[in-house]
């Protein structure tokens, strides 16, 4: 993997961070996906100079529109190809002829559109390498880098929460849900590289580049084949681990029919025994994900959790009701996580809001004890109990509607868990975190909510298997 011009500088970075950019296939029309190519780089306020090449076009969101890369009179740092398939490879040696050496491809129909498209791509790879140029793609919506403001999408994007969350898809399964992922979902994104077909560059080239980048902190991949050399994938995620880099996988196509659709999809060849693949990614300190929604879950988690770790896996657990609260440690058993044995003088601390008689202390019962006490009470008094007790590694508790009108004062002591370095994961049923301003301010002092009990567990034995690797 040779850099382009600087030594020092990995050879994706002016992908992510360029100083200009060309867009072929920039549109005026605001019912066309095309048209936010454009608008979503004006919209975040990008930067860098915009290109927007359209021969029907004279002016593009402002901006002067031209016929062709070659009638550009600057330097073109990077070139998204938005334009059909049966376009796409006149498009890229125009490219060659201006002297540009990265290029996007989004158009889809090469390898996973039967032979023909597999003869253009090949065709394409042939001009690709024969001419020193590197190529996100084809078949790709990438790549998106929120610090530079810089977002290749086809949905209209205003603004993207900041955080340090990366992103590796081998498909855009992520373009359909985007903007529900940056709002109710409350995502915080750092970057994110759509590989598509790659024609060229892979999963390991991507991994590489993240793996350096001091803005990301945890890695989300999604696969659906290993077109890089796979000990070195490994490595990488081994190094990433190292660096205290939290990496999550999907990977797809572990059913011969789940194979069978991804070779029809992306035109991925997917290799090898899937068993082989989950125990060596486990063994280099990476987790899986098996479904969509456990992906999506566990990258926001990992990434709202930040630096803070689980030294054990004891975990201090209050519900409403009782029978949600037996329901929930069998769910912490089955996840390797346990009920922690808090101590004696915690008891004495709890006892102040006691029923008229004693109960235990975990798993704890808020809807008795709210009977009695006044709920903010409840809260403040449980959570400092246990952030002090030494036999507590993290905090599971389920909030009422109530929290809708919990005092700024209850609010800062849910975020004083970070700096006792012990997790909370909340839960709401039936709300997602993004739909209240309570519920967001929680989660930006690192206080994850969720919808379910099973989902705040799952994230806890996530972050405790990947602070814990050799567990």
């Amino acid at each position: 993997m040779k850099p382009i011009e600087n030594n020092n500088e990995h050879f994706l970075t002016k992908f992510l961070d360029p100083r200009s950019v060309a867009v072929v296939g920039a549109s005026n029309n605001h019912s066309g996906i095309n048209y936010h190519l454009v608008a979503n780089l004006v919209r975040l306020g990008f930067k860098g100079k915009i290109f927007p090449v359209n021969p029907k076009e004279k002016e593009i969101m402002g901006l002067r529109a031209y016929q062709s890369v070659k009638d550009i009179d600057e330097p073109v740092d990077l070139a998204v190809i938005g334009v059909s398939h049966a376009l796409a490879p006149q498009i890229l040696r125009e490219c060659v002829d201006k002297g540009i050496k990265r290029v996007t491809i989004i158009a889809g129909g090469f390898s996973e559109a039967g032979e023909n498209g597999k003869r253009a791509q090949e065709d394409m790879r042939k001009i690709v390498k024969d001419n020193g140029i590197r190529a996100i793609g084809p078949n790709a919506l990438s790549p998106i880098n929120v610090p530079s403001n810089f977002c290749i999408s086809f949905h209209p994007v205003s603004s993207i929460k900041r955080g340090g969350l990366s992103l590796i898809f081998q498909s855009g399964l992520y373009e359909p849900r985007f903007t529900w992922l940056l709002t109710d979902f409350n995502y915080h994104l750092n970057k994110l590289i759509d590989l598509g077909n790659k024609m060229d560059i892979n999963e390991v080239d991507a991994l590489s580049y993240l793996v350096q980048d001091p803005q990301t902190h945890v890695i989300g991949i999604h696969l659906e084949s290993i077109e890089g050399d796979g000990r070195e994938f490994l490595r990488l995620i081994r190094e990433a681990t190292a660096r205290n880099k939290r990496v999550v996988i999907l990977k797809s196509g572990r059913s011969k029919a789940g194979a069978k659709a991804a070779a029809s999809h992306t035109g991925a060849i997917v290799r090898g025994n899937d068993r082989v693949f989950d125990s060596a990614i486990k063994q280099v300190g990476a987790i899986r994900a098996y479904t969509l929604e456990a992906f999506f879950d566990l990258t926001r988690a990992l990434e709202r959790f930040g630096p803070v770790s689980m030294k054990g896996n004891r975990i201090f657990l209050a519900t409403f009701p009782g029978g949600e609260g037996v329901i929930t440690t069998d769910l912490c058993e089955e996840e390797g996580l346990r009920l922690a044995e808090v101590d004696d003088t915690t008891v004495d601390k709890l006892r102040a809001i006691f029923p008229p008689w004693d109960i235990p202390p975990n798993p704890w019962d808020l809807g008795l004890t709210i009977q009695f006490n006044n709920p903010n009470v409840v809260y403040r008094v449980m959570i400092e109990a246990m952030l002090e007790d030494p036999n507590v590694d993290a905090l599971a508790i389920q909030i009422h509607p109530m929290a809708f009108i919990f005092p700024k004062e209850l609010l800062e002591l849910f975020g004083s868990s970070v700096a006792a370095q012990k997790p909370i994961a909340l839960w709401l049923a039936g709300m997602e975190s993004g739909r209240h301003e309570v519920l967001q301010s929680l989660e930006e002092k690192r206080v994850l909510v969720f919808p379910s009990p099973e989902k705040a567990i799952r994230a806890l034995s996530a972050l405790y298997r990947l602070s814990n690797p050799t567990q």
